[in-house]
């Protein structure tokens, strides 16, 4: 049946996809050019990925990804993947001859980035012309190059994972749709083992795509093979993964941020369960049903039983005093409800365009466009729910709503070439335009509505965005090089621009030295020395305007910078003066 969108299924020209590509591509150098001439990122991740690439090319060993110049002299644990780095220090050792260290490395972090995007782009321009058309194909594309959630992880320099994590996400739905069964089992399997190699923040939507594939065979034997494949493909690439960057084998610390033998057994258990249970072809649905839930219920056991400290997550044994001063107050990993609502609006537009599309096209839609349709519903439903709990997964969701507001665009581009009347059609083509720019669109109309700021605040805002630039941060290197105690979000930074070693950032894997990091600025200036003597730190070098200082002024009035905020600085603090665009330095006597 056809309810007006066009049933060709002729794949978009792909000149069509490379232009579109190379003309966002340019403006996105374009306008984050300051950003990348001083290899700054966009935010402590891509530095701290920048100093790991540079450890990693410069010997340190694949195997070992502690930070050194963090927490020393121990070093700070990191549970970043070196996988991702590959590809930033091929091109940087095939350009690092020719060119020089600072240019390959420009490349390397503006030509990754936007790669990612050209192949997210293809690839869900491909989902839009399966489930529709080649006019879906191109709708598509333009609002996955256009969409803010999708560009502020695949913009020029940046390299933090997230990018890849997206990746990932929009290869493993892609397979959805493929009836190369086999073929698309093994490439589901791959992505998603490569998806939580990198974070397990990808573990839920992974339970998703594991949880229809189950289904479909609980109530059609013949769904086996896709499900059997996956589970062979997403076993080995697990294990190959695990052992490929872990010298101590299955014998590695068990961590409940990344993937560790636990998490191995867990995946083992539910394979061995449902292999046979698959080859076997059961009849009786029951039974079926009794095997899968079998294989979820082992694994799970599996998993609690030998990491009891995973019950609360990855932060769950986080200490306290670094959970309030610095995990509940990281927005991206809290819900939606903890989000400013300028934030919620704008980065949730695309949601809502793809879920009224849903709406819409599902009342249309008949036959197999209407089961595609729930396909792919589902993961776009699943995503709204988890960008709810957790606001930094909204970018996956909204790639998977491209695909439906993208056909429901090439329905209504049907009905304007058909329209009669100018009403009609200038209508259709307002929509049309709302739904392919839905963030820009929420966006304009968020900028009317004025901003309640405190006094001084807007200001503020700007002169501490500019004291932690990487410009100003580079002057530091005139400082004797020593550890340098600052800020959480600025140190990474410190680490990219300057050879000084710092105590802590935003990583919890170094929670000791984040609780003292903390307790230094929250404690009185007796005890804050002692601690800093036993950190053997020289120097302070503080932007006052920054966040995290005000909360320790306001929370810790008795405290050391409270102290030094009000003009009371200890005898053993000497200043030094200003470095930089407004950085605060004091000598440690």
């Amino acid at each position: 049946m056809n309810y007006g969108v066009k049933t060709s299924r002729e794949a978009v020209p792909f000149g069509l996809l490379f232009s579109l590509w190379l003309l966002v591509s340019a403006a996105l150098v374009w306008t984050g050019w300051p950003n990348i001439e001083t290899l700054a990122g966009w935010d402590p991740d891509d530095a701290l990925r920048l100093v790991q690439l540079r450890d990693f090319l410069n010997g340190q060993s694949w195997f070992d990804t502690t930070q050194y110049r963090m927490n020393p002299p121990e070093g700070a644990p990191m549970h970043w993947s070196r996988l991702i780095e590959l590809p930033l220090a091929l091109i940087i050792l095939i350009l690092r001859p020719l060119f020089g260290q600072h240019f390959a490395e420009i490349a390397a972090g503006v030509a990754v980035p936007l790669l990612l995007l050209g192949w997210i782009t293809y690839m869900i321009s491909r989902i839009a012309t399966h489930i529709a058309s080649r006019e879906a194909g191109v709708a598509a594309a333009l609002i996955t190059l256009s969409s803010g959630a999708l560009l502020i992880q695949l913009r020029p320099m940046r390299i933090d994972h997230h990018g890849w994590q997206l990746a990932m996400a929009v290869l493993a739905l892609t397979t959805i749709f493929w009836t190369e069964i086999r073929r698309a089992g093994t490439v589901l399997g791959f992505a998603l083992a490569i998806w939580l190699h990198i974070s397990l923040e990808g573990a839920p939507m992974s339970a998703a795509f594991f949880l229809l594939l189950g289904i479909r065979w609980v109530m059609d034997p013949r769904e086996g093979t896709r499900l059997f494949w996956t589970i062979i493909s997403f076993s080995l690439c697990s294990a190959l993964l695990f052992l490929g960057t872990q010298s101590a084998g299955l014998y590695a610390a068990t961590y409940c941020d990344t993937v560790s033998p636990p998490h191995l057994a867990a995946i083992a258990c539910a394979a061995a369960v449902m292999l046979p249970a698959i080859h076997f072809q059961f009849e009786n649905r029951n039974i079926r049903l009794i095997f899968a839930g079998i294989a979820g219920a082992g694994a799970l056991i599996f998993l609690l039983s030998m990491a009891p400290q995973c019950t609360g997550g990855a932060f769950g044994e986080l200490d306290p005093v670094v959970r309030e001063y610095w995990y509940s107050r990281v927005t991206e990993g809290l819900p939606v409800w903890h989000q400013p609502w300028r934030v919620i609006v704008t980065l949730g537009a695309g949601l809502l365009a793809g879920a009224i599309s849903w709406g819409i096209l599902n009342a249309r839609f008949g036959g197999s466009k209407r089961q595609q349709l729930a396909t792919i519903g589902y993961f776009l439903f699943v995503g709204i729910f988890l960008s709810v709990l957790v606001i930094r997964t909204i970018s996956v969701a909204t790639a998977f709503a491209i695909p439906v507001t993208a056909t429901l665009v090439a329905l209504l581009f049907r009905q304007y070439r058909q329209a009669k009347h100018a009403r009609q059609r200038i209508g259709l083509v307002v929509t049309i335009l709302l739904l392919l720019v839905p963030g820009a669109a929420v966006s304009s109309l968020v900028r009317l509505v004025p901003e309640v700021t405190v006094q001084g605040s807007k200001s503020t805002k700007v002169a501490g965005d500019s004291c932690q630039s990487a410009i100003s941060v580079r002057a530091l290197s005139a400082l004797p090089k020593s550890t340098l105690f600052t800020t959480f979000d600025m140190g990474p930074m410190i680490l990219a621009q300057t050879p000084h070693k710092i105590l802590a950032s935003s990583h919890h894997r170094n929670a000791p030295a984040m609780r003292d990091h903390i307790q230094i600025f929250r404690s009185n200036p007796d005890m804050s020395r002692q601690l800093m003597k036993a950190r053997a730190i020289r120097y302070l070098a503080l932007c006052p305007a920054e966040t995290e200082l005000q909360l320790y002024a306001r929370k810790d009035p008795a405290g050391l910078w409270a102290q030094i905020a009000k003009g009371n600085v200890p005898a053993w603090l000497e200043p030094v003066g200003d470095m930089g665009q407004g950085i605060k330095i004091w000598r440690v006597r």
